[in-house]
């Protein structure tokens, strides 16, 4: 059973110009699903009305079988978690805080945290393993180490989705590497969709791709279906060989000189 449905989904910001036009896909439980495309393709677009923050004009978007539009921010909140590409430190609060934030969606209005809320918090930090950061402060942290905090925030939410705006950009290889090996560990308990902009990256660890062109879906399915000369020619227009890691057996291309 899909966990995230988007039917033939148009929307954008100008009325006359939509971003994303007609694309449809399906999430199930457990996948780690990598959307894909050049810049302008509509990649964050299509989160940010994923999350409820774009409306659409046309199509639907249905999250364990609600529609969207139906679902009060705080029920959607505890459907679907969304860590932006840019997240600005809070001055005086600490890594334990930042994920507390995290339980919102839990709270009666001026009612504290419960036994549970503390629960869930010290479960995502334990998840990321970064429980040796609980008590330092938010702004003393590296950009590795505050994407793991964000991370864990979106997973005290304990939501059935979690979305992530290039959750590898701004960090070196070490920690994409490291970043990826976690969202695809944390599959294991949700579904998890983030944008990519390195190919390479998303076909090792993800375990399906969406590839978007000029806001219309180009291809979708295994990383070798979609990552294919023939593809990445339609959205990118550069033309590549491609090359199956002879560890991992995944593909990965080979720019053509």
């Amino acid at each position: 059973m899909s966990v995230l449905k988007v039917e033939q989904l148009v929307c954008g910001y100008d009325p006359k110009k939509p971003v994303i036009n007609g694309v449809s896909f399906s999430v199930y439980d457990g996948e780690f699903v990598g959307i894909v495309g050049p810049n302008g393709s509509g990649k964050t677009t299509l989160l940010r009305a994923l999350t409820g923050l774009l409306k659409a004009r046309q199509g639907s978007i249905i999250i364990s079988q609600h529609r969207i539009e139906q679902l009060d921010r705080k029920e959607l909140a505890r459907r679907i978690a969304f860590v932006p590409q840019l997240m600005e430190p809070i001055v005086g609060f600490t890594v334990e805080d930042l994920v507390l934030l995290g339980r919102t969606p839990y709270l009666d209005r001026f009612a504290f945290e419960s036994h549970d809320d503390y629960e869930a918090v010290k479960w995502a930090i334990e998840e990321l393993k970064i429980e040796n950061l609980k008590d330092r402060p938010i702004t003393e942290l590296s950009g590795g180490e505050f994407q793991r905090v964000a991370i864990a925030r979106a997973l005290a939410q304990e939501p059935k989705v979690l979305l992530l705006d290039e959750p590898t950009s701004h960090l070196d290889i070490r920690y994409q590497i490291k970043i990826c090996k976690l969202l695809r560990k944390l599959r294991a308990h949700r579904s998890v969709v983030a944008t990519f902009h390195d190919l390479n990256l998303a076909s090792r660890f993800c375990s399906k791709l969406i590839l978007l062109k000029n806001g219309t879906l180009i291809a979708e399915g295994h990383p070798d279906e979609v990552v294919t000369p023939e593809n990445i020619w339609k959205a990118y227009r550069i033309k590549v060989t491609v090359r199956k890691n002879p560890n991992t057996k995944k593909a990965r291309y080979v720019l053509l000189p």
